[in-house]
């Protein structure tokens, strides 16, 4: 068995997709790692490039073409071919520390938790690279889920390796064809995910400040329909939690559910103000207090986003904010 499987999101990245995967390969402990290049039914070279590596490292790297079903497909596929103890999902246009990955490679050979959070490195184009760290955590320690729950807010994305058999044993399969599932991988897997070892190593290298990207208003705007998917899966999923999971556990994926909903919520505060925008806001949050009182009311202290929140609630969703506080919305 490998002992980690990386599992590549790879759509049209001919431009990235090689730095990606000399940053695996160039590990001194590169036959401990499966790396499966999904490609998402690309159109440029990428399939080609992949397949150049299979033929050079046919023991580590994998090529799986597919036809498009979008980010959460890709991740879907990497679940389902992985044959590694541990699971790190990738994207396309990103890449691995190599130094942190042979020290994590190592580590991860004896471990046995159910997550293993690393740090990450935020690489802005043309810009200085950040180190993004958990601080109150001890390198190498071991969390049971409920201690570490009190000490950080959030896990993100670029900071979690699941343990394969946490994925495959309980079907976690997120939405296919849309945008922002990244919410899903967070936390569908949560409940059954009992203890967690930090690293205090920078093993995600986040390329940030490349046009088209998700997170940019307009593409935020063109995928709203897609933020609203994943918004009414995660309520569906929180309705259905178990009534004995631990209170601290639930506290966590309350505040998880309510950080997605804060995300759309301010989506829809990008379009322009009028009262049909002001309907569907008000019937987004009316739903939301109905389904999960809990997490209305989460969204209302979880970040610096409630603030905007608890503005729009008092004024009744009416949409005429000071110019200063709309243009900030509008940049966020």
């Amino acid at each position: 068995m490998k002992t980690l499987t990386v599992s590549v999101a790879a759509y049209n990245v001919e431009k990235y997709l090689p730095k990606l995967i000399d940053s695996v390969i160039n590990a001194e402990n590169r036959d401990m790692i499966e790396l499966l290049v999904i490609n998402d039914g690309s159109g440029d070279k990428t399939s080609d490039i992949a397949r150049k590596y299979v033929q050079q490292y046919p023991d580590i790297v994998r090529l799986i073409d597919k036809a498009n079903g979008g980010h959460g497909s890709t991740i879907n596929r990497g679940i389902e071919e992985a044959t590694g103890k541990y699971f790190r999902a990738l994207d396309g246009d990103d890449w691995l520390n190599t130094t942190s990955l042979d020290l994590i490679l190592k580590r991860l050979q004896t471990d046995e938790c159910d997550i293993v959070l690393t740090d990450y490195i935020s690489c802005y184009e043309g810009g200085k690279d950040k180190i993004e760290s958990f601080s109150g955590l001890e390198d190498g320690k071991e969390y049971a889920f409920v201690e570490l729950a009190k000490k950080i807010k959030w896990m993100r994305y670029h900071t979690v390796i699941y343990r394969t058999s946490i994925l495959k044993d309980h079907n976690i399969k997120l939405d296919e064809h849309c945008f922002y599932v990244d919410s899903e991988f967070m936390l569908l897997p949560i409940p059954y995910v009992e203890t967690i070892r930090y690293y205090a190593l920078p093993l995600y290298c986040y390329r940030l400040g490349i046009g088209g990207q998700s997170v940019s208003p307009e593409s935020r705007i063109r995928h709203t329909g897609d933020s609203l998917k994943v918004a009414d899966r995660l309520l569906g999923f929180y309705k259905d939690l178990p009534e004995d999971l631990a209170d601290q556990k639930r506290k966590y994926i309350t505040d998880g559910v309510a950080a997605h909903m804060l995300w759309h919520f301010k989506t829809l505060l990008m379009y322009r103000t009028s009262n049909q925008i002001k309907t569907v806001i008000e019937r987004f949050d009316k739903d939301i207090r109905d389904k999960a009182p809990e997490v209305f009311k989460a969204m209302t202290t979880f970040n610096s986003s409630s603030t905007l929140i608890n503005l729009t609630r008092r004024m009744n969703y009416m949409m005429y904010y000071p110019a200063s506080l709309l243009k900030r919305v509008k940049g966020s």
